[in-house]
């Protein structure tokens, strides 16, 4: 899935690890959430603000789906000249 950033929530594990949940907007306008466990993250961190590819799976929580992030890479991103 790709997605804009809009923002990171940074929590610690009963391991004392950092993790990430994140809140994107897709390119139709919606939000999507994701989940960032310690592993991806090393492997993955975020890069700033600005458009990621994120390959994962869905899984739901308490009715509410979200990307379990095991990949992610930050896009090339052009500001529209209109902005």
């Amino acid at each position: 899935m790709a997605g804009r950033l809009v923002t990171i929530k940074y929590v610690r594990t009963i391991k004392n690890e950092i993790m990430h949940f994140g809140a994107f907007f897709d390119s139709t306008g919606e939000f999507f959430d994701t989940v960032h466990f310690p592993q991806s993250l090393k492997n993955y961190p975020f890069r700033g603000d600005g458009v990621y590819l994120i390959l994962g799976k869905v899984v739901e929580e308490f009715g509410f789906p979200s990307l379990e992030a095991e990949k992610m890479a930050k896009l090339p991103y052009k500001p529209s000249p209109k902005a």
